[in-house]
């Protein structure tokens, strides 16, 4: 079973993905994790950042500064689009590849806030929502990643809609309780009550 866990920024699905790893031993396929190795000197995805926003994003020791570019394409949306457009099919082949490796083991778990604009959704049988309240997921940003508002606003107006996540998703899990009412979500939806 290959699931999809999907979601805005701060709606907890690394939480969801941990339980799903700790209680049920999936396997994860962390696509942010995926793009970083992208964007990894020595990789043609670097290249090409390097080509598209120029040296003034990398850091003394050439490796690329992710929040300067973060703050380029977060407020310029052509410039964001180009960034996925070099970042997204890296993500999916390596996906792929991992899936095709993996292919026998009971559980395995792909968790992107883009599954659907990176195409990874056809990887998967079922496909995982979580969301959570506005103000609950501006308040994990702001506490936990040091996120201002407005930072986190930017990056949840770039992302689907709860509705469209609803309408897209085969389940969808509401993350706005304790750990324990999530454990409870995920059993459920494993069929195991």
């Amino acid at each position: 079973m290959v699931i999809g866990i999907t979601g805005g920024v701060g709606s907890g699905k690394s939480t969801v993905v941990e339980l799903l790893e700790k209680e049920y031993q999936a396997r994860t396929l962390i696509a942010d994790e995926i793009g970083h190795t992208a964007m990894s000197p020595g990789n043609t995805a670097y290249e090409e950042i390097g080509d598209l926003f120029g040296s003034h994003i990398l850091q003394p020791d050439h490796t690329i500064n992710r929040t300067a570019l973060a703050e380029i394409v977060y407020a310029d949306d052509e410039k964001l689009r180009q960034l996925n457009a070099i970042i997204h099919p890296y993500v999916f082949r390596v996906i792929r590849q991992k899936l095709e490796e993996w292919g026998k083991d009971p559980l395995i778990v792909i968790e992107t806030a883009l599954l659907f604009e990176t195409g990874c959704y056809s990887l998967c049988q079922q496909i995982w929502g979580v969301t959570a309240e506005r103000e609950t997921r501006i308040r994990r940003l702001t506490e936990t990643r040091g996120y201002s508002v407005k930072k986190a606003e930017a990056i949840m107006s770039k992302q689907l809609s709860d509705e469209e996540l609803t309408r897209r998703c085969d389940k969808i899990i509401h993350n706005d309780g304790t750990l324990r009412d999530l454990q409870i979500q995920i059993k459920q939806l494993l069929g195991i009550l």
